[in-house]
């Protein structure tokens, strides 16, 4: 028995679209993709109708604070995820020139216990009996062996977490080796252990090959996750928060070490991140996430440019990433956003944001109309980005830092009201 029956009602075209997209100019098309987890009795959407587009050879930075979902979002397209009931809908096309392209998610509709929230809904809804989602998640596996046979690599969060502590450093980057060479002789596959070693500024000895994950410090486990991911020859690479946990001086490092690979060849990947400066050196495309759903995408430049028509949230990072550079204390801090839980979910029928937008707090948009209805992504200005937001005047966008320089200056802080529902 193949599928489960009374199939829910066939989803827009967004997985065709995500599909003929990500076979011409993308290696990677995701859509409208809903990741839900269990909160007591009920069941949350902390990724809603999520989207991104990996160009070919191009490196896609994946911001938001943290609880914005960007890491679940991605793990979950990636299948990484152990969230229940996790991914509900979407589609997640990789394609890489000269195969077929693979959708992830694939027929996910049909199987999944839970839809997306419908019109006037804020939370998925319960379909079907949950027998189905087995049946799903046997096809999840086969496709995820397809995907990596793809090449993908990933850098976790946590590389003390990632790394096998019963394993040491030459067992498991020889692996990784053979998932490119299978028929690598031991000579052969440790020659190209040496190689990623020395190409991640380690020491390439067999003394190296022979520590065990608990006798490296903070920057070598970091550096042997990047070459553990980078050993398979991946065409599609994740680094997850890569600098985390990591000093100053290491973290330049492997910031440094990491632009110098991604800019080799024609590797294409997300970085995902909270910290604007390594996003802007590492990336190429920008994806701005916020309490679980994206809110601007486009090129990386307008981080940079002062007058760019970024969302009123992006703005919001750039003014934290100044003050932190300048050491200055950031005014926005401590804003309540109406999130009710530690999962940091706003659902909701209108703008997930305006609770802390200076746009609403002073009224320079139909403050009903952000209640309202969820703002879809629309473009700016020609080669700008796209940004989820109901104001009409795209120019508003670009006075917003002269607009909060003047309110930051007399030390007001405006309120969009605490209109956001869990």
């Amino acid at each position: 028995m193949d599928a489960p029956a009374n199939p829910t009602p066939a989803p827009e075209p967004g997985a065709s679209v995500a599909a003929e997209e990500a076979s011409s100019a993308s290696i990677l098309v995701a859509r409208d993709v809903w990741v839900a987890v269990e909160v007591g009795k009920q069941v949350k959407p902390i990724v809603q109708g999520g989207r991104l587009t990996v160009p070919r050879g191009g490196i896609v930075g994946l911001v938001g604070e943290s609880g914005s979902g960007k890491t679940q979002f991605v793990r979950s397209i990636m299948g990484l995820s152990s969230l229940e009931p996790g991914v509900i809908s979407g589609s997640a096309v990789f394609s890489v020139k000269g195969r077929e392209p693979i959708d992830v998610l694939q027929d996910i509709d049909e199987f999944s216990p839970f839809r997306p929230p419908g019109p006037g809904e804020t939370h998925p809804v319960r379909q079907r009996i949950g027998w189905s989602w087995v049946l799903w998640r046997r096809r999840f596996r086969q496709r995820l062996e397809a995907l990596r046979q793809l090449g993908v690599g990933f850098i976790f969060q946590n590389p003390m977490g990632a790394l096998n502590p019963y394993l040491c450093v030459g067992t498991q980057l020889a692996e990784a080796v053979r998932v490119a060479r299978p028929t690598a002789s031991h000579s052969e596959a440790e020659e190209g252990v040496l190689h990623w070693l020395a190409q991640v500024h380690l020491e390439a000895s067999r003394e190296t090959l022979a520590l065990y994950p608990h006798e490296l410090s903070g920057g070598m486990a970091q550096r042997v996750m990047i070459a553990l991911a980078l050993a398979g020859e991946p065409h599609f690479v994740v680094a997850d928060e890569p600098t985390t946990g990591l000093d100053s001086h290491i973290r330049r490092e492997v910031v440094g070490l990491l632009h110098r690979i991604m800019a080799q060849g024609e590797l294409s990947g997300i970085v995902i991140s909270h910290d604007l400066p390594m996003i802007a050196r590492l990336s190429d495309q920008l994806c701005v996430m916020y309490r679980g759903r994206v809110v601007e995408e486009g090129p990386i430049d307008a981080l940079g440019d002062a007058d760019a028509p970024n969302h009123p949230y992006t703005r919001e990072l750039k003014e934290r990433a100044e003050d932190l550079a300048q050491g200055r204390h950031s005014s926005r801090a401590g804003v309540d956003d109406g999130s009710p839980d530690s999962t940091g979910v706003v659902a909701d029928l209108g703008c997930v944001y305006r609770s802390r937008c200076l746009i609403h707090g002073l009224s320079m948009v139909d403050r009903a109309l952000c209640s309202d209805r969820l703002p879809a992504l629309h473009p700016t200005v020609d080669g700008g980005p796209s940004v989820a937001c109901h104001v009409s005047d795209t120019s508003v966008l670009a006075d917003l830092p002269s607009i909060s320089a003047e309110y930051r200056s007399r030390g007001q802080q405006p309120s969009g009201g605490k209109e956001a529902t869990s």
